[in-house]
């Protein structure tokens, strides 16, 4: 490890990266920290709000000016996960506040996608303002890990996807038998609530809508997360994307502080619930009863369905969707549904987004992932059927971690085919 990023600071940017992820999107989710230059100690950190809040920058540097309110601040250096914005969005420059309170050195990780700030840069300002600004691989390795969504959405119009699979002993994610299921240990959901919350929206096919009568909402656990019995990472080079975030579940759902975080806004942390629906006849009257529960709940309609574009809906069931929905009910055809789907939650502002089941969405999603997406299989040691539905997925994938969680061995497969 470079001695240019100390462990303090590389933990503290971590850490609040996973604060902020399916927080404040669609901004991405970065990291900052001012560091006394001195001393070497932090003196502040923060991370990007809210949309229309403070960008991490502006957050850091707002907690520093509430402890040193008046004057110069002390000789400081300033390390954030992607480079400063430069231009006026919600929120004026973060470029300008910097050069406003001239730290020493700038440490940036990524370069910013938006082509706002790529065709502006602010960090030549930096520099000719005599602010050392330099590129940190330490701090790229973090924001590969919290920011591929983001630089998805930007750069292909797109979320990342996460594919996720709870199977049985066989390798069955349903028994085919038309009832509702439960495959995954409780010491696995956990984890995967917490999951829930770091993503920006979750899918789900209509035979699950049909049968689970799914909610898909982040309900933060009850249950104190068990420890990994062990975890082994596969490949050796630093993992990004989904393969180098589920790894960090572990890790920060025994944070009491961050699951605090969590539970004091659950609301905040709701993830777009996203349903592709059955036929009018099939759908459950009590799933759209549990649809309008959950928008009472979080106090807004964070749902959207999708229908297939050859199958009619009655004008009462399409205003009653379009009423849990804030209108977000769109058509689909089965022949683009990739494209079609993921060009909509990327218009919607949607940087990550898991897949939780059903061949339907399994088999039209998975040959579209390319690098920093995969696959998430927790396999159950327990729950065995004896016939029963495999999953659909399709392309090349490769295994990058493993773990023992409970009674389920959790697998994380990255995409290597297509960069879609």
């Amino acid at each position: 490890m470079s001695p240019l990023l100390p462990k303090a600071i590389r933990e503290e940017l971590y850490r609040l990266s996973f604060v902020s992820l399916g927080y404040s999107s669609p901004n991405p989710p970065v990291a900052c920290v001012i560091q006394d230059a001195r001393t070497g100690e932090i003196l502040s950190s923060g991370s990007t709000r809210q949309t229309g809040g403070n960008h991490a920058e502006r957050e850091a540097y707002r907690i520093l000016r509430e402890k040193i309110p008046n004057g110069n601040l002390p000789p400081h250096n300033v390390y954030v996960t992607l480079e400063p914005c430069s231009h006026f969005g919600k929120t004026p420059p973060c470029v300008d506040l910097i050069l406003e309170e001239k730290p020493e050195i700038l440490y940036y990780g990524w370069k910013d996608p938006n082509p706002l700030v790529k065709n502006n840069s602010g960090l030549a300002k930096l520099t000719d303002a005599g602010i050392e600004v330099i590129s940190l691989p330490e701090l790229e390795e973090i924001a590969s890990v919290f920011l591929f969504g983001f630089m998805s959405r930007i750069g292909k119009g797109r979320p990342a996807f996460l594919v996720k699979g709870s199977l049985s002993r066989e390798g069955f994610f349903s028994s085919g038998e038309g009832e509702r299921e439960k495959i995954s240990s409780p010491e696995s959901d956990s984890y995967l609530s917490l999951l829930r919350a770091k993503v920006d929206a979750i899918l789900v096919g209509p035979k699950t809508v049909q049968i689970d009568l799914p909610g898909l909402d982040f309900r933060p656990s009850q249950e104190k997360p068990v420890p990994v019995e062990y975890s082994e990472f596969l490949m050796e080079e630093n993992l990004s994307g989904f393969p180098g975030l589920v790894p960090l579940l572990p890790k920060f759902a025994k944070d009491s502080e961050i699951l605090r975080i969590h539970e004091e806004n659950v609301s905040a942390y709701q993830p777009l619930r996203v349903f592709f629906l059955p036929s009018e006849d099939k759908i459950p009257s009590d799933f759209l009863k549990k649809q309008r529960r959950l928008n009472e709940e979080y106090s807004k309609s964070r749902v959207a369905f999708f229908l297939e574009e050859n199958t009619e809906y009655s004008s009462s069931m399409l205003g009653l969707l379009s009423e849990l929905s804030d209108s977000r009910v769109e058509r689909y055809s089965s022949s683009a549904i990739f494209d079609s789907v993921s060009k909509r939650l990327g218009d919607w502002g949607v940087n990550l987004a898991l897949i939780e089941g059903g061949n339907f969405l399994y088999r039209n999603f998975s040959p579209g992932l390319s690098s920093g997406e995969g696959i998430l299989k927790v396999r159950s040691k327990s729950v065995s059927f004896s016939k029963g539905i495999l999953p659909e997925w399709k392309g090349n994938f490769s295994m990058e971690w493993k773990a023992r969680i409970g009674s389920d061995e959790w697998e994380v497969w990255r995409a290597c085919s297509q960069d879609s």
